[in-house]
């Protein structure tokens, strides 16, 4: 299987693939991914000199929260949002407590005009004069529900079917996924499917 990676702005170094790469897609509001999967991929880069780490920030909900700005303000001052930053204030931190030095891309995301643009072609498609205001409306509405949330989320997320984050993937240059997960592997899990 193939990951379909799309590449949005650098928020941090610059990613240049290699033949073995493990890439940790994560959102600015995720306790987990901050407390955990992120330190881990830092973890994991010291061990392993020829693995490419990198983590990719993405949004599939709260997406004001999860954007370029808060990604910048996480990295650079340590600035959390709102679980993050319950979480973290719960164990006595104002701040995120590490600096996280490995190259962070943001994902891709469309841009706000295409998005309107492709909500109201489709939307426009159910103006027929054959169906009812009622059923025009029904449909307009549940286009809407549904239609503009996806237009805001991520490309790589959405087109590689992500269950949610912290999602790992380990791939070779050719975009060949190895392996992926989500959630929390141990090290000692990581480490030995990174050794075979």
């Amino acid at each position: 299987m193939q990951l379909d990676l799309q590449l949005g702005e650098a928020i941090q170094g610059s990613v240049v693939l290699s033949e073995r790469n493990l890439m940790l897609v994560f959102q600015v509001n995720c306790p987990g991914c901050l407390s955990r999967a992120l330190p881990m991929l830092s973890k994991i880069s010291e061990a392993n000199e020829q693995l490419n780490c990198f983590a990719l920030s993405t949004a599939f909900e709260n997406f004001n929260l999860n954007n370029a700005k808060t990604t910048k303000a996480l990295l650079e001052q340590g600035d959390l949002t709102l679980h993050s930053k319950r979480y973290f204030a719960q164990i006595g931190q104002q701040k995120l407590p590490y600096k996280f030095d490995l190259p962070v891309v943001m994902d891709w995301f469309m841009p706000a005009e295409s998005a309107g643009k492709l909500s109201g072609t489709i939307i426009d498609v159910f103006d027929e004069e054959r169906l009812s205001e009622v059923v025009k409306q029904a449909i307009k509405n549940h286009l809407s529900q549904r239609l503009v949330p996806m237009s805001k989320m991520g490309r790589t997320f959405l087109n590689n079917d992500f269950q949610g984050t912290p999602t790992w993937v380990y791939f070779d240059q050719d975009l060949n996924i190895l392996e992926s997960w989500f959630g929390h592997k141990e090290n000692e899990w990581v480490q030995a499917l990174l050794d075979k």
